[in-house]
């Protein structure tokens, strides 16, 4: 398509594509049936698309900035006094535009569905935490795991809980079960056309071992990643929702947070949350601002995940705490451990006897 070698920042001059690979009505005595030019054009846009992008960060040389930063850098106060930008919310007090947040969890946990969830919602104009209005927004989900089938049947309980808040034309969806490779130029054009395409201020895309075809523990190929994710959000203003398996337990320890591959994805977002089959979200890297991520999820009621009331909110860290000690414990070592008090962990423990006993059952030995 035309909008995938032609950048709206190109002149009109801009040469065609060509139309055929065969000569029109004869053969030249030089013509080599391997040979396409559609590959030349390949090249030739790629270079175009990266030469346009330019303009967006303009390069100088360093007499051009010696001539034109004569002066001294501002001072501490004078730094300080400078206007503070407002937020750019796109989900009040939880995502702003050009966001990043790495969502993991375990096969099965629900960390797809949570991802879809809050783009039908955000889609819909519902807060995904609070349920409050808030002002809809244009989405793009880009799901490189699952077939077309498979994803229809998990969007359409979604579509049917928005019911007529959904907005007509807020959410809009791409399957590529076969995946991404983003260290190449043509998979690197295709998502910047099609998110040029589609306009949207959130992206759900992932799993990130999908993005890419060489083996996701190296460096070089998730630096290349990372890299044209960022070009592309700063190009067009979008904030992501990035979808990551955890990494398998080893050597009988417990399953860690982080995603599955090398150790950049640790470092690269603003914000990195584990979702816990018990529904807690966990945070696997230190936030760098200050936003109003639930503690813990539930499955279940209008929503697949819906957030806890506070004492369920305590249970479910109890749980978590007791199954990752994986032994007996006191009332108390559980609340330090929670961050609460000790009656209050009595509190909800009682208010949930049958689970309570269960969890004990599982765990077996002397309970105090």
């Amino acid at each position: 398509p035309e909008a995938l070698w032609r950048h709206p920042m190109d002149s009109d001059d801009t040469p065609d594509p060509p139309e055929s690979s065969m000569p029109d009505d004869h053969w030249h005595d030089d013509y080599d049936p391997g040979y396409d030019p559609a590959e030349d054009w390949l090249d030739a846009a790629v270079a175009d698309f990266t030469e346009s992008t330019k303009a967006h960060r303009p390069m100088v040389t360093t007499e051009e900035l010696t001539e034109e930063h004569d002066d001294l850098d501002p001072d501490l106060v004078q730094f300080l006094a400078e206007a503070e930008p407002d937020y750019d919310w796109l989900i009040p007090n939880v995502v702003e535009r050009g966001d990043r947040t790495i969502l993991t969890g375990a096969e099965g946990a629900g960390k797809s569905t949570l991802l879809r969830q809050m783009g039908v919602q955000c889609a819909s104009g519902i807060h995904p935490f609070t349920g409050d209005d808030m002002d809809p927004i244009n989405v793009l989900l880009i799901d490189l795991e699952n077939s077309r089938r498979q994803t229809k049947r998990q969007l359409r309980p979604l579509c049917s809980a928005a019911g007529e808040q959904y907005h007509d034309g807020r959410f809009r969806v791409i399957v590529r079960t076969s995946g991404l490779n983003l260290t190449e130029p043509t998979d690197m054009v295709w998502l910047a056309q099609r998110i040029e395409a589609n306009a949207p201020d959130l992206v759900i895309i992932g799993p990130i071992y999908k993005m890419a075809t060489a083996d996701p523990t190296e460096e070089a190929p998730a630096r290349t990643v990372i890299a044209c994710l960022d070009h592309i959000r700063e190009l067009y203003g979008v904030a992501m929702l990035i979808e990551a398996h955890s990494p398998h337990a080893s050597n009988g320890g417990t399953r860690p947070l982080r995603p599955y591959g090398a150790s950049i994805w640790m470092r690269w977002p603003e914000f990195g949350l584990h979702i816990a089959d018990t529904g807690q979200l966990k945070h696997w890297r230190g936030d760098r601002d200050e936003r109003q991520w639930p503690g813990t999820l539930t499955r279940g009621g209008a929503w697949p995940w819906t957030v806890a009331p506070d004492a369920d909110q305590t249970f479910a860290k109890v749980i978590a705490v007791v199954t990752e000690r994986n032994a007996p414990m006191s009332y108390s070592a559980i609340a330090t451990a929670v961050g609460c008090s000790k009656s209050w962990v009595s509190k909800v423990v009682k208010a949930n006897e049958q689970q309570w006993d269960d969890v004990r059952d599982r765990i077996g030995g002397s309970w105090p």
